[in-house]
């Protein structure tokens, strides 16, 4: 073999070897490429069922059966505490405003089955719980229920001042204290967050016919009625306080239901002796 020759060998020799190395490297490329993809996948796939509002929902309100339903999202957003099943959901309260689609988490909802209802979780910051005795009309006839928007009205007497020169003495010329009584509206717009019941039980006498001797049989039955004993009403600190005054001077409170979607903030005149007077013109009959 001439020198030429053996050159020409040893050149085709390496551009062989030369397309091996490059054939390799493009199958390792490939091969890489294939695994980082199949690992992108398997990530972009990588997902977990979550539970999901499917309407907006305020502070109070008790979640129903359409009101929630499972979500696919990916594992890497979800928070550790998201509620991943509806098994035990319908029936809670929520304890924050929340808007559809938002995920619902442990802490936003409350446990109703215990004997305060976990009522304090779905008060705001700046509310305290008040019980208000349901003494009117309203109430005794169970008109008023959970979540009715409601007035309050009130009427107590009250010590007033007179006016220089007209003021009653005493013997002993002491100023005479006089009571005036005002009727006015204390409060508007109050939603009632919950309600207090008795359970009464009714024992009825039923008459089950007539035995052998012509006297009639009787039975006794028993029904169970629930009277509403008190509103739990969320204020704020000072409305609370002003309705605990009135309740310690002895004012007589009405109720008066609104329409649920009311807004409206009605200019009231309070109502005293000298109003009632003007009102019917009593002061100029004969």
């Amino acid at each position: 073999m001439t020198p030429r020759s053996r050159t020409i060998l040893i050149v085709l020799v390496g551009i062989f070897l030369l397309l091996i190395g490059v054939g390799a490297a493009i199958l390792l490329i490939q091969r890489m490429n294939a695994q980082t993809q199949a690992q992108a996948e398997q990530v972009q796939v990588a997902k977990t069922s979550i539970v999901v509002l499917t309407r907006d929902m305020s502070l109070g309100d008790r979640i129903n059966a359409g009101d929630v339903i499972l979500s696919e999202v990916p594992v890497e957003v979800v928070p550790r505490d998201a509620i991943t099943s509806l098994d035990g959901i319908e029936g809670k309260i929520l304890k924050s405003d929340m808007v559809q689609g938002e995920m619902l988490l442990s802490h936003n909802v409350a446990d109703p089955t215990n004997n305060n209802h976990d009522l304090s979780f779905i008060l705001a910051d700046t509310h305290v719980m008040m019980a208000f005795p349901a003494t009117d009309q309203m109430s005794k006839e169970n008109i008023i229920q959970r979540g009715d928007v409601i007035d309050i009205f009130a009427t107590f007497e009250e010590e007033v001042k007179q006016v220089p020169g007209t003021t009653q003495t005493t013997t002993s010329g002491n100023e005479e204290p006089v009571m005036r009584v005002f009727t006015v509206d204390t409060f508007q717009k109050v939603s009632v967050t919950a309600l207090v019941l008795d359970i009464i039980n009714v024992e009825e006498a039923q008459s089950t016919g007539v035995n052998l001797t012509g006297a009639g049989n009787t039975t006794a039955t028993t029904t169970t009625t629930t009277e509403i004993s008190s509103y739990l009403l969320a204020l704020s600190p000072q409305d609370a306080l002003v309705l605990k005054h009135l309740k310690d001077v002895n004012a007589k409170f009405d109720f008066v239901l609104r329409s649920p979607t009311s807004t409206v903030q009605f200019d009231l005149t309070p109502v005293t002796e000298e109003y009632i007077i003007e009102l019917y013109g009593l002061e100029i009959l004969p």
